[in-house]
């Protein structure tokens, strides 16, 4: 099973600023150690959503920690978070899905933003391996951090994997476009969600690199005074100064009335109004100006475990047009397209009571078989939704851990 996680946390969700609980384990050895050496490290992570909160869903799921564990031994650092509504996170499940969306947003605009400033796991070629911080230990005091404009990133290619199992496989496949995700951080406004999001992957980011190049150096951190609760977890706060944070709602209103203000103003000068005015006079300010933060798009994969099709979805989400139905002959649907674009692989049960197995065979031939597909589908005999049935999680198991050792 999983490890205990390297580091525990939370992120604001940018829906309406809910605390989210967040995870991050980093492997223990990092494989293809001469790719490090040859400049050629592919930074690889994954992410894997937890099922339907309302039914006992959360990040400490067995299925989440079983799939979780193969793709971590794998040499790939694995990211789990909590809906809103799951665990100790405030709130509850939007019925329509909306929230999980942007919780799943939030994470995975962190999750891109942490892996593109981390540093290759060794940096000295005459090393033959390294072994990284131990899990589990404690973060630096978050403030004491470089600034974000300091970092200069090593670059390297990025894989990152969305996966998710249940209802979790439901929000990963019906996410916007990763391209349209990261567009939010990258114009994020200062004390945003976004910001504070981009700010908290950059410090812990730069924790974890300082770790790294200390313990290649063979010395030991001074963590005593690192922020703790009762439980480990880094508790919430903001890595903007007082007086700069805003809540997601309040900096989205805010915008709002500086765009409406300067619409205004360029009717008025269009109308001859205002003529000694120069334009700069209607630029927004300076502090809510967006600080541009440019990553190269990373290559996607999707992890599907026990996806739920119509019509369990369509109740799961009050058949909100979140739902999602299927291709017509006149309305392709954009999660098929989008699976069928990226590898993607799912794994089902022929005993699967949400979702019928005729259902989801059907659904994976029609995106196997479409021109170029990169979608496949691995059905066991015997499983059930749960994966309780003697002998089926091991073979669940080793399908995932072949095709991670595969992207």
């Amino acid at each position: 099973m999983l490890p205990e996680p390297t580091y525990s946390f939370t992120i604001p969700s940018v829906r309406d600023d809910i605390d989210l609980e967040c995870r991050i384990y980093h492997p223990t050895r990092f494989r293809n150690r001469e790719a490090v050496v040859s400049g050629k490290w592919t930074k690889r992570g994954a992410i894997i959503a937890h099922p339907y909160a309302p039914l006992g869903g959360c990040y400490d799921d067995p299925i989440v920690a079983s799939v979780a564990s193969v793709i971590l031994k794998s040499g790939i650092i694995v990211g789990t978070f909590n809906f809103r509504g799951a665990g100790a996170c405030k709130g509850h499940t939007t019925w329509t899905a909306k929230g999980e969306t942007d919780d799943y947003i939030s994470f995975l605009g962190f999750f891109v933003h942490y892996m593109h400033l981390l540093d290759p796991p060794m940096t000295n070629s005459a090393s033959s391996s390294i072994h990284l911080p131990a899990s589990g230990s404690p973060l630096l005091p978050i403030k004491s951090a470089a600034p974000e404009s300091e970092f200069v990133p090593v670059p390297s290619p990025m894989n990152i994997v969305i996966g998710g199992y249940s209802y979790g496989s439901l929000i990963a496949m019906n996410l916007p476009g990763v391209d349209t995700i990261l567009s939010r951080f990258e114009t994020a406004i200062r004390g945003s969600s976004e910001a504070e999001i981009r700010l908290r992957a950059t410090n812990m980011s730069h924790q974890w690199n300082k770790k790294v190049q200390e313990r290649q150096r063979g010395r030991s951190l001074n963590v005593e005074n690192a922020p703790r609760s009762p439980s480990g977890m880094l508790c919430g706060g903001d890595e903007s100064e007082p007086g700069v944070r805003r809540l997601s709602r309040d900096s989205r209103r805010s915008v709002d009335l500086v765009r409406r203000s300067v619409d205004r103003s360029r009717k008025r000068l269009s109308r001859g109004r205002y003529l000694g005015e120069s334009d700069d006079s209607l630029d927004v300010s300076a502090t809510e100006r967006p600080t541009p933060v440019a990553i190269p798009e990373p290559r996607i994969s999707f992890l599907l475990l026990s996806p739920v099709l119509p019509p369990m979805s369509s109740f799961a989400t009050m058949f909100s047009e979140f739902s999602w139905f299927g291709r017509t002959s006149s309305s392709p649907c954009v999660a098929n397209d989008k699976l069928t674009r990226h590898v993607t692989l799912a794994i089902y049960g022929d005993k699967d009571f949400f979702t019928s197995s005729k259902k989801l065979d059907k659904w994976a031939s029609q995106l196997t078989s479409e021109p170029h597909s990169m979608f496949r589908a691995r059905k066991v005999i015997g499983a059930g939704h749960f994966w309780h049935e003697e002998g089926v999680e091991s073979i669940m198991q080793d399908t995932v851990r072949e095709w991670a050792y595969g992207i």
